[in-house]
């Protein structure tokens, strides 16, 4: 319940504007002011919360029996140029996904039935931008409150959390719409043009490195563990921010594959977080999101009213009774094209994520079930029980940092190296170590992204940024260099009259116009 007050609280506060012609600001009320609000910890607490609010409803929504706000976010970027079936799903959602699989995303643009609408919201940053000014307003008021109430090492914790929040946030944005409009002061309101990605990502490097002392190396609190920052998150958000801008500098990009090598050594000394071995048990806590392998993610749990919309999850698309649905949900929605998931996970190859996440892995069809997003919740009984997901939606886990180091390192030539970062996560699988050299390394280290992050939410963003989006044998929907080039692997942009009207300098992104 004071969960509840608080986000109330933040959303009078903090979204209420003085009118419309303010562009990507946040205009409080007065009782905004630091003489007014911030004067206790549970305050800035209270704060704090209702900033995750706003996160967790832009990437996951709202129960549908809450009041319909939808979200498919992870699910989308998965699904975007993937190989996969769509075989059946409600309305006339089969044409949406078809669309969005062959990155026709004109298309959705021009049409609204409910899948098209979902994809839509994807479309719009002003959420992430909410995240944005939200958090810059932390990071300028907290200084406001009296020593009395807030000890100064959490002052710095909080402000340091305000820095994750918003880089998180422009990484999202750069990876979904490319240039951002870039600002980190509290109560802005001048219209700026959007800045090049790169010296985005240059910024939030800049901006988290010098925050990422001032975060905890674990919480005394343990169900903040996976769902709050600490330093280890700080280091997978900066690994993403370097790997994103390697990809787009046409400069030197070793500084960037460096920086992520010092990044990896550092990760290695906090001894609290370690792989899971590949078990159903272990599988159910990685996902539910306290795991030890667990850096960041966003709390769903049903048993605390924290609860996602239906199309955020995964299963909602890829499993049938009793993983998701009524008895009656005898057929998953979609599956894996046979040929691609064969590739990816060859017969003979011994590997615990095939055995544990998968049935009729293969078969291409409605049989096909994926367990990896196995923890639910069930309401009714007898033949009226329906299953629903109870899953987190993880951001950054511990094998996606080991693998993202092995993409480095084998950038750098240190092969070994990188077999070793992406035997870790092999070891782990119970899958045999990997021997390889060359480009064939580089490829085998993309795949295991592949095998390992299947259904979070990662496909797309490594389409792009490996370059593989323009090879047939990485995606089922190919985009050519000169469209890659002209901006086709991003989202479209949705500006609304009265953004383009307070801010001459916005534009959207010109492929889709």
């Amino acid at each position: 319940m004071k969960n509840i007050k608080y986000i109330i609280l933040f959303a009078a506060l903090v979204f209420t504007t003085a009118g419309c012609k303010k562009f990507l600001n946040v205009t409080p009320i007065e009782a905004q002011s630091g003489n007014n609000f911030w004067k206790t910890r549970e305050e800035v607490e209270g704060f704090t919360n209702g900033i995750y609010a706003r996160l967790r409803s832009k990437v996951a929504g709202t129960p549908q029996f809450f009041n319909g706000d939808d979200r498919a976010f992870f699910p989308a970027l998965e699904i975007r140029g993937n190989s996969i079936n769509v075989l059946s799903i409600d309305g006339d959602g089969a044409n949406t996904f078809n669309a969005l699989i062959g990155n026709n995303m004109k298309f959705i643009v021009s049409r609204g039935n409910r899948y098209d609408n979902l994809m839509k919201k994807i479309m719009s940053w002003k959420e992430w931008y909410d995240v944005i000014a939200a958090s810059n307003i932390m990071y300028f008021e907290i200084d406001k409150v009296p020593s009395s109430s807030l000890q100064d090492a959490d002052r710095r914790r909080y402000k340091a959390e305000a820095v994750f929040l918003r880089n998180l946030s422009y990484m999202f944005i750069c990876k979904l719409f490319g240039d951002a409009v870039y600002y980190t002061e509290a109560y802005h309101s001048t219209p700026l043009a959007r800045t090049p990605q790169v010296e985005v990502m240059k910024k939030c490097i800049a901006d988290m490195t010098a925050a990422k002392a001032d975060l905890p190396a674990t919480y005394n609190d343990v169900s903040s563990n996976g769902f709050r920052p600490t330093k280890a998150t700080a280091v997978a958000l900066l690994m993403h921010l370097n790997m994103w801008a390697a990809a787009w500098d046409s400069a030197d990009k070793t500084k960037y594959y460096e920086a992520v090598k010092t990044l990896a050594t550092e990760l290695d000394t906090y001894t609290n977080y370690k792989l899971l071995p590949i078990t159903p048990e272990n599988t159910l806590k990685i996902f539910k999101g306290r795991s030890t392998e667990n850096l960041f993610g966003i709390l769903q749990d049903f048993n605390y009213g924290e609860g996602f919309s239906l199309p955020a999850g995964f299963s909602y698309y890829f499993s049938h009774y009793p993983y998701r649905g009524t008895v009656t949900k005898t057929a998953s929605s979609m599956a894996y094209n046979k040929d691609y998931i064969s590739k990816l996970y060859p017969a003979g190859i011994p590997d615990a994520r095939l055995t544990n996440w998968f049935e009729n892995y293969d078969s291409g069809t409605g049989t096909f079930q994926f367990k990896k997003f196995a923890n639910i919740y069930t309401t009714g009984s007898g033949s009226a029980i329906s299953v629903t997901s109870d899953d987190s939606a993880i951001i950054f886990r511990l094998p996606d940092c080991y693998l993202l180091t092995a993409e480095a390192l084998a950038e750098l030539g240190d092969e070994g190296g990188a077999r070793d970062f992406t035997n870790r996560v092999r070891e782990a699988a119970a899958a045999p170590p990997i021997v390889l050299g060359g480009q064939d390394l580089k490829d085998e280290i993309y795949r295991e992204r592949c095998r390992e992050l299947i259904g979070e939410g990662q496909f797309f963003f490594d389409l792009v940024r490996t370059k593989r989006v323009v090879n047939s044998d990485f995606t089922k929907s190919p985009i050519s260099v000169a469209n890659l080039n002209a901006g086709a692997w991003t989202w479209p942009l949705t500006i609304s009259a009265d953004e383009r009207s307070a801010n001459p300098y916005l534009i959207g992104n010109n492929f889709w116009n």
